[in-house]
């Protein structure tokens, strides 16, 4: 005669059946929703239950939005964003525009009026295009701008390519006495080659169309700028020179003064 025992049958089917779909109080605890963590997920079987697409979804935007920026220079810009390039034989390329296009960086030259109100328009730090003086005047750009109470002076430059070599010059705006003073150097295949100083008037520095100014310094720096440049002209006839002059220019650029400091 063959016993039953109709608990034991049931608590066989029980343990049979899939621990998804136990309608146990204690089971409906471990299944309540959790923060996804990669410490909480580590060695857990998968519930097709929990929102497991949730995290597909953060990956998948994490990587869109990493995947919308551009490098330049070793600067970072997002989608939509504009900025001047940088050349390290030229600086910043105010006539050139960049936009990053998601992760493409699109460039294009800005275009300047051929003809302007004044007749001799001039460059102004920061911008491409020209502007009339009494436009600069009405902006602040004047001889009186002041550094820690010390007057400052505009500083100009020019760079000029031919057949591989550079001439560059450097023209600072004197008042005492009121005059343009231009130091010249010829760079042969990236060696300092020759150096010269010019003089000349304002008016006929305003006739000449490739200067642009590129920031402004103080009488003090201009003299360590002097006195540094004729010790480089010195030294680069004996040696090869490259970046000598690029470190020297770096002298005029005034750093925001700290009241404190001044």
């Amino acid at each position: 005669m063959r016993l039953t025992f109709p608990w034991l049958d049931e608590k066989r089917h029980s343990h049979q059946r899939s621990h998804y779909d136990s309608p146990s109080s204690s089971r409906q605890a471990v299944n309540i929703p959790r923060f996804p963590s990669g410490r909480s997920n580590r060695g857990a079987a998968p519930d097709p239950q929990q929102a497991s697409g949730t995290i597909v979804q953060i990956v998948i935007n994490n990587k869109h939005k990493h995947g919308r920026v551009c490098v330049s220079n070793g600067k970072t810009y997002s989608h939509g964003e504009s900025w001047h390039p940088s050349l390290r034989a030229f600086g910043v390329v105010e006539c050139v525009l960049c936009t990053c296009n998601f992760t493409k960086q699109e460039c294009k030259k800005i275009s300047c009026p051929e003809e302007y109100p004044c007749k001799y328009p001039q460059k102004r730090e920061g911008k491409c295009c020209k502007v009339c003086p009494e436009e600069m005047h009405g902006q602040n750009i004047g001889s009186k701008d002041l550094f820690c109470g010390e007057e400052t002076l505009p500083v100009y430059e020019s760079i000029l390519l031919e057949e591989g070599d550079m001439v560059r010059k450097i023209a600072v705006e004197t008042q005492r006495p009121p005059q343009i003073e231009i130091h010249v150097w010829k760079i042969l295949k990236g060696v300092l080659n020759q150096f010269s100083i010019e003089k000349i008037s304002k008016r006929e520095f305003e006739e000449r169309q490739e200067f642009k100014q590129i920031t402004r310094t103080t009488p003090g720096q201009w003299k360590i700028f002097s006195e540094g440049e004729a010790e480089i002209s010195e030294l680069c006839e004996t040696r090869v020179c490259r970046t000598e002059l690029e470190d020297l220019v770096r002298i005029l650029y005034l750093e925001k003064p700290d009241k404190s400091h001044c």
